[in-house]
């Protein structure tokens, strides 16, 4: 990898960081400049604005989070397992390296957020609801899950607490409290 795409992944990463630590609108390229050493001129080179940018970082998080997907999906086919599989993976995130879901963060400054940072966390939670709803339906069809309605809507449902198992976490500065939420979750769609 060159120099150029090398300093490009750098500024995504710091930037990443830094809009899981503030939000999206509580960081700038001068937080960026400080970290790296490095000008804000050379940060605006490969990031003209900051929407580039917090696209960009997005779509970086969008990838990482579709290839745990796909990891999952490669370990096992039980439903049930990828579940658990799912939860333990942001669980482990978040206690040993403090990683917080970058899109639920980001999902309750969406309507100050510019349009193509605002188009990749949707497509985020497009991602993880169609991946959800094949899981359940899936487990459904197994005979290993149990719910009524339309699979899409209880994977919208199943994401939603999820989601707001990771903010009950951050406001109780606790990794735990997620797991906790989460397995429950899980284990209410068991038969």
């Amino acid at each position: 990898m060159n120099t150029q795409a090398n300093t490009a992944q750098q500024i995504i990463e710091i930037a990443l960081g830094l809009m899981i630590e503030r939000g999206y609108n509580a960081f700038s390229y001068a937080d960026i400049s400080e970290r790296m050493e490095i000008r804000k001129a050379s940060i605006h080179y490969h990031f003209p604005n900051k929407s580039d940018l917090g696209r960009s970082v997005v779509a970086h998080y969008r990838t990482m989070a579709q290839q745990g997907l796909n990891q999952i999906d490669q370990i096992t086919s039980d439903p049930r397992e990828k579940f658990t599989l799912y939860i333990e993976q942001f669980y482990r995130q978040m206690r040993e390296a403090k990683f917080f879901c970058l899109c639920t963060l980001l999902a309750a400054e969406l309507p100050t957020l510019p349009e193509c940072v605002r188009d990749e966390i949707q497509g985020y939670f497009r991602e993880h609801t169609a991946w959800f709803a094949t899981l359940l339906a899936s487990g459904q069809a197994q005979g290993v899950f149990t719910f009524g309605g339309d699979p899409t809507i209880k994977a919208q449902s199943v994401l939603a607490a999820i989601q707001g198992a990771m903010i009950a976490a951050r406001a109780y500065q606790d990794p735990e409290h997620f797991r906790t939420i989460a397995l429950q979750v899980c284990s209410d769609v068991q038969t």
